[in-house]
């Protein structure tokens, strides 16, 4: 009986062992979520990746294909991926349903947070992401989604990590840059929405941000954002940017009058590519939290898409989703927005 006894503890001993070496592999991310460690990759890799989308190219106020050809950029953005995969929704299947709605071309943002507390981030979202867009023909904006001083860190939307916003943005550009060089179907947003912050200090970081892109050998198009949360590039006429393949991206909502636009934006549009890479409204802000997205088709939406179509290389609407701000869905993603019902009709176009 003793031996019985000892055996079954010693087998209860392996069980906790094995147990506990396999807890020491589980990752739990910031989201919530236990994930499991995954095979570092040095770079993208996909059998049908000639059958991709070819990269952009800015040429004067446009963006052009491999043929040369004029090309426009319309799209859609989701939730980030990690906070996806908290709510049981990362997976293909939504990336299909935004392809299918005929949008050319998807905004990814990437939490700094989550990126940092995610070591296989890359390989756990991105790299899916990048294929499941690419086998749908579509392009792929990885944004880095600060909204706040990358200089000072200043901003109610920056994240409280110990590395400085300038040091973790080099960071994530060069390795990004180097894991997907060879993705034709990607372009680089440095940062998502600039705030806090003069035109000479992000004039400066920016062209860091472009440096360390280029020298990882990644040719592909690059955005970068005006100051004021991404809403003035007026700047641009006389500071521009240092690359040869690079465009320029506005931020506009309801709140942003009509009249600003040309002084903006549009001026700029006419000299560099410019693409609307956030706009959205809600028709409705029940306890006007973010009474600077409200507004309708008719005010907002309708002349805010005539300006793009005839001015700009291209739009970007969020969120699809049914929590983020302005949201194309009511909860549970069964019920469309008037917003969403807008935005599919234009892509149907």
């Amino acid at each position: 009986m003793k031996k019985v006894l000892k055996g079954l503890g010693i087998a209860f001993l392996v069980v906790v062992g094995l147990i506990a070496a396999l807890v020491l592999f589980i990752v739990i991310s910031p989201n919530g979520k236990i994930s499991l460690p995954l095979e570092h990759k040095a770079a993208y890799e996909n059998e049908k990746i000639a059958s991709f989308p070819q990269p952009l190219k800015a040429e004067g106020g446009h963006l052009v294909n491999s043929s040369g050809e004029k090309f426009y950029l319309r799209g859609l953005m989701p939730q980030e991926p990690s906070k996806l995969h908290s709510r049981n929704r990362f997976s293909q299947k939504i990336f299909d349903k935004i392809a299918a709605t005929g949008a050319n071309v998807m905004r990814i943002p990437v939490d700094p947070a989550y990126f940092v507390g995610d070591e296989w981030y890359t390989e756990r979202y991105l790299d899916k992401i990048v294929t499941w867009a690419g086998e749908n023909g579509m392009y792929v904006i990885i944004d880095l989604h600060y909204i706040g001083s990358i200089a000072t860190g200043a901003g109610n939307g920056m994240p409280e990590l110990e590395q400085k916003p300038l040091d973790l943005s080099l960071d994530f550009w060069t390795e990004t840059a180097a894991y997907f060089k060879d993705a034709p179907n990607v372009i680089f947003e440095i940062y998502n929405e600039p705030a806090s912050i003069d035109v000479r200090s992000w004039r400066s970081s920016a062209q860091q941000l472009i440096d360390a892109i280029r020298a990882q050998g990644a040719g592909q198009l690059i955005i970068a954002g005006g100051v004021e949360y991404s809403r003035d590039l007026s700047w641009v006429l006389d500071q521009p940017l240092e690359d040869d393949n690079l465009a320029y991206a506005a931020h506009i909502y309801p709140a942003h009058q009509q009249s600003m636009w040309d002084y903006w934006f549009g001026r700029t549009a006419q000299q560099y590519p410019v693409l609307l890479t956030e706009w959205g409204f809600m028709e409705q802000d029940e306890d006007s939290s973010h009474d600077y997205l409200v507004g309708a088709v008719e005010g907002y939406g309708q002349p805010l898409l005539s300006y793009a179509e005839e001015n700009l290389a291209g739009w970007v609407a969020c969120w699809y989703d049914d929590s983020w701000f302005p949201p194309m869905f009511i909860k549970g993603m069964q019920t469309a927005t008037p917003f969403v019902a807008f935005v599919l009709e234009a892509l149907a176009k």
